[in-house]
This record gives structure tokens, sequence and C-alpha cells, in this order.
């Protein structure tokens, strides 16, 4: 289990990114601050077309049927998933949770569909 705490960075400064479910549109101009494809940083820009798009269909046993996500043409693939989708304010309006490999859909979990454990 992974436990990130802010006060144990030594050459970073940590920053807040203000959380906005509401945010989340269809039409709002959003950014995924992520890791894609093994890169340090990568920013990709996209629109949210959807925002009751159903679970996407892949090849494994671990689909989520219990919820809804949202779709854009961001182009995520492998290595952002959980990053940050942020609108044109910098806030989190939801969370990177999948690609379709050879497309540039992405798809999307809407905060208000997180949970918090401690």
């Amino acid at each position: 289990f992974f436990l990130y705490d802010p006060s144990k960075l030594r050459l970073t400064r940590s920053a807040e990114v203000q959380l906005n479910p509401a945010g989340l549109k269809v039409g709002a101009e959003i950014r995924v601050v992520g890791n894609d494809a093994g890169e340090k940083l990568q920013i990709l820009a996209g629109t949210i077309a959807r925002i009751d798009r159903n679970v996407p269909e892949f090849s494994t046993i671990y689909n989520d049927e219990n919820t809804f996500y949202a779709g854009a043409g961001a182009g995520t693939s492998g290595g952002s998933s959980g990053s940050p989708v942020l609108n044109k304010e910098g806030h989190a309006i939801a969370l990177n949770a999948a690609g379709q490999e050879g497309t540039a859909s992405a798809f999307f979990l809407p905060l208000e569909r997180v949970q918090y454990s401690f």
C-alpha cells in the first residue's frame, strides 16, 4: 500500500490541487497530468465529450460495472491511470481511469465516485 506523506519530500515542493466534482461537464476543456507511456511528466489536452459513458469493455475480468465514466479524446495510455484530470481553472474534476489502445479515447472516473480510505 502506497501512503503519500508530503512532509517527507526533500527536493520537491508540494502543492494542493482543489477538487471540483461539479466541474465535470460536457464541453469542459481538460488537461491530464501524469506519466503517460512511461514519460516522466506529460500533459495531455482534451475536451469532455460524455459524462454518462458505460464501463469501457476491455479483455479482462476487472471491469467495474457499478459506475459510469466520463469520456474524452485525450489519448491517454498506460502509466497515467489515477492521474488528475484538471479543468482550465486547475481544479481536479476526475481521475484518469483508462485509455483505449489504438484510439484517442480516454475514460475518467468522476470524483464523486472516488472513496477515501485511511
